[in-house]
């Protein structure tokens, strides 16, 4: 069982996740949930917080899968190298992303509230949007994204499930993006068991 959702921001227009609310995921075996753009009243720049502790790279934020970083910069970075189709539209190849240690605290703190919590929705249980989650560990944005999944249990197939989703393929082959950071947490009698989250951004 695994599901996905996409949520990308541009210029604080897009919110956590638009309808796509956690029952909908859920409820959707090996469904795949593309980004529906709302708007999000609780964000309005990039400006605003300050690292306050950032989570670090380890056994836990990663799902003890070895070499998690770079599989996943490889990864992704190779499929920005080449054109693509996401859905109907063609993406064009673009440069590659860079790992920020600010943007992974702050998807290893949303993997571990869905993995802890047992759920699954871009809006985290205290209301807030990936948006925001970006911003109070430092980091000032002018683009922001965010593709979640839950349930695979390796780097390839969690790739392999966003590639093959319109709305999650999008955000990692957007140009706009410079930054990308990526953290599974696993929790022993959840629902799906791993929670993979991907936070993109490009610095103002």
């Amino acid at each position: 069982m695994a599901a996905l959702l996409a949520c990308s921001l541009v210029l604080a227009a897009c919110g956590g996740g638009g309808s796509d609310d956690s029952t909908s995921a859920a409820s959707t075996p090996s469904g795949t949930i593309g980004a529906t753009p709302a708007t999000d009243t609780g964000s309005s720049s990039g400006a605003g917080g300050s690292a306050s502790g950032l989570v670090a790279l380890d056994a836990s934020t990663s799902c003890g899968l070895a070499d998690f970083r770079n599989s996943l910069l490889q990864q992704i970075n190779a499929a920005r190298a080449s054109p693509r189709t996401c859905g109907t539209t063609a993406m064009p190849a673009v440069d590659p992303l860079n790992w920020d240690d600010r943007l992974f605290s702050a998807a290893a703190k949303h993997s571990r509230d869905m993995a802890v919590n047992n759920y699954f929705s871009h809006t985290g249980l205290d209301g807030r949007t990936h948006s925001q989650r970006i911003a109070a560990e430092g980091y000032a944005w002018s683009w922001t994204g965010e593709n979640i999944a839950a349930g695979q249990q390796t780097v390839s197939a969690v790739m392999s499930g966003w590639l093959g989703s319109a709305g999650h393929c999008a955000n990692i082959m957007r140009a706009e993006f410079r930054d990308v950071a990526v953290s599974c947490v696993q929790q022993a009698g959840s629902t799906y068991g791993r929670y993979w989250t991907m936070v993109l951004a490009r610095p103002q």
